[in-house]
């Protein structure tokens, strides 16, 4: 399977393409210095990662053609508003959303309230149908390589916390090239996170190698290791590197320094600022449901992660670990999650939103009904099976026994009945 449509390209000015995507525009950045008009080309993340021969581009967009404009059909039928009753403060501020006015915090907040079945619906179905106007039914799905569970931090929350009891492992450099060279080569990703703990064996000169090798695959690299100095994400960046994913947890400082010792919050977000300032896709968001968090602090947490300037969301809920300092408080309900959801696709209509793999842990239709909350992302986990099992971010893990191939399938199946394309149709 192939995560992403060939695009045709119709127009190079500078470092942007315009790609057609059968009569689509989009504009994409271009680091290729020998792309041309009428070139075919993948993209991911909003930019050209590979180039591929005419030919077989066009046997690809034979295959996708009619596929592509009967789940177009699909997914804007689910995606229309159905009449629903609600108060008449709750219309007013969807209809103020749809008119892609700002909401003010006390709109967010009642949003955020809400619990009445009909006006959560109705809310549900208005970011969906945003999502719909404002992206089309592209949905990008990226593979995620797992390379090591260690640690250096002690974070309250965190399954591979340093002090958790736990069998480690670490991925060597031949190892986890090889895991990226399979997913890109026999399983069509064009776009992998490279995930790991806090883990300074890997050092400076370790991930560059990496990052090079992989690049070398024609595959876009998101960098999920935490935080690094600026002059290493500098470096990796040179290697080839495009996207870091680093999320604060929360915007309350005083649950940040009470659950994440001895790390800094200001560190965290000038960090995600000078990485955004690279050049970087930045992918960034928080836990919901952490001990001690009002309303106000999940929508501060919206809106912070708004003004890092974010291309993508990612928040999953707080599920409590066995053998961390809290396990035993209450985890978070689908519901909020995908409250977090809509509210955000209102927030920032430009945004992806991914629907992590913990969300699924909640329930079992809770992936599908987070596409159906406003999100559009997803992505399928190819660390190798011994590995996974180990990776202990939180209990419940839904694909901890599945073989990659099976869970490929079965979110294949999961877009296709939504009228989702798993591809990611640029900026």
């Amino acid at each position: 399977m192939c995560y992403a449509i060939p695009g045709r390209v119709i127009e190079v000015k500078d470092r942007i393409a315009v790609l057609d995507y059968f009569g689509e525009k989009k504009s994409v950045l271009n680091e290729f210095t020998t792309i041309k008009k009428g070139d075919y080309v993948y993209a991911q993340g909003g930019m050209i990662v590979d180039k591929i021969r005419e030919k077989e581009a066009v046997e690809t967009l034979k295959l996708w053609k009619k596929q592509f404009f009967e789940l177009k059909k699909i997914d804007e039928r689910l995606a229309q508003p159905i009449e629903t009753s609600s108060s008449e403060s709750v219309l007013e501020i969807l209809q103020k959303a749809n008119l892609n006015k700002e909401l003010d915090k006390n709109e967010l907040l009642e949003l955020l309230r809400l619990r009445d079945e009909p006006s959560l619906k109705l809310l549900f179905q208005t970011a969906n149908n945003i999502r719909q106007k404002q992206h089309g039914n592209a949905c990008c799905v990226h593979g995620i390589i797992e390379f090591s569970n260690y640690c250096k931090n002690n974070c309250l929350y965190c399954g591979i916390r340093k002090d958790r009891l736990l069998k480690r492992y670490r991925m060597d450099v031949s190892e986890i090239v090889n895991v990226a060279r399979r997913a890109v080569k026999k399983l069509g990703f064009k776009a992998l996170v490279l995930q790991s703990g806090e883990d300074y064996w890997y050092d400076e000169e370790k991930l560059c190698e990496i990052v090079e090798k992989v690049r070398k695959l024609n595959v876009l690299i998101f960098l999920s290791v935490g935080v690094r100095s600026k002059k290493t994400f500098e470096r990796l960046f040179d290697a080839g590197a495009r996207a870091v994913l680093l999320r604060f947890e929360t915007s309350n400082k005083k649950i940040f320094r009470e659950l994440r010792p001895k790390t800094s919050f200001d560190e965290r977000i000038g960090l995600i600022k000078f990485l955004k300032k690279t050049g970087y896709i930045i992918a960034t968001g928080f836990l919901i449901g952490l001990p001690g968090e009002s309303n106000e602090d999940v929508i501060n947490n919206i809106l912070l992660a708004k003004s890092l300037n974010a291309d993508m969301y990612s928040f999953g809920p707080f599920i409590p670990v066995e053998g961390t300092p809290l396990e035993g408080v209450k985890p978070v309900s689908e519901e909020l999650v995908l409250k977090i959801i809509s509210i955000t696709r209102l927030v920032d209509r430009n945004s992806k939103i991914l629907v992590t793999s913990a969300l699924e842990t909640l329930g079992k239709n809770a992936r599908k009904n987070g596409l159906l909350a406003g999100a559009n992302s997803l992505m399928i986990n190819v660390t190798p099976q011994g590995y996974k099992k180990l990776y202990e971010l939180y209990p419940g893990r839904p694909d901890k026994d599945k073989k990659v191939e099976e869970n490929i399938k079965e979110t294949v199946d999961l877009l296709y009945s939504l009228g989702r394309a798993p591809t990611d149709l640029g900026l």
